[in-house]
């Protein structure tokens, strides 16, 4: 049973160190993305700048093309640490999830080899003494009376 409980605390420990580590990719994609979004920011700045400096128009085709296709850029880039992130905790979700379980297996398993083991015992005792007392039971002394042909 000593066992057992070692193993489910051992489980329990896992699982919570897999739930932990997955709200911790969750936070670290979301920061991820943030700094994806704070690029995508500076470069468009940095876009505009260049045609207001080179004496363009941002209201020209090319240059919302090349800003839109910045912008849908920026955004794909930061829904893709997102998406990361979250891919990443459903991994550490699932491996809490498996320890939990282990760890209510692990009682049951110690449980069941516990009571195998008592059963093993008594057996083991009955085979001993109560198979050898029947061997060596003494004889009845008691005689039938004799009665004879019939």
């Amino acid at each position: 049973m000593e066992q057992g409980r070692e193993d489910k605390a051992r489980y329990q420990y896992e699982q919570k160190v897999n739930e932990q580590q997955a709200d911790e990719a969750v936070a670290a994609s979301q920061r991820d993305a943030a700094q994806r979004y704070k690029e995508g920011q500076f470069l468009l700045s940095q876009q505009r700048a260049t045609v207001a400096g080179s004496g363009g128009s941002i209201s020209d085709a090319s240059v919302i093309d090349l800003m839109g296709d910045t912008a849908d850029a920026t955004a794909y880039a930061g829904q893709s640490e997102i998406y990361k992130g979250e891919q990443q905790a459903r991994g550490y979700n699932d491996a809490a999830a498996v320890a939990g379980y282990n760890a209510n297996s692990a009682m049951k398993a110690a449980r069941i080899a516990a009571a195998g083991q008592l059963f093993g015992g008594v057996s083991s005792m009955f085979s001993r003494f109560g198979q050898q007392s029947a061997k060596t039971a003494p004889a009845s002394t008691i005689k039938q009376p004799y009665v004879g042909p019939r």
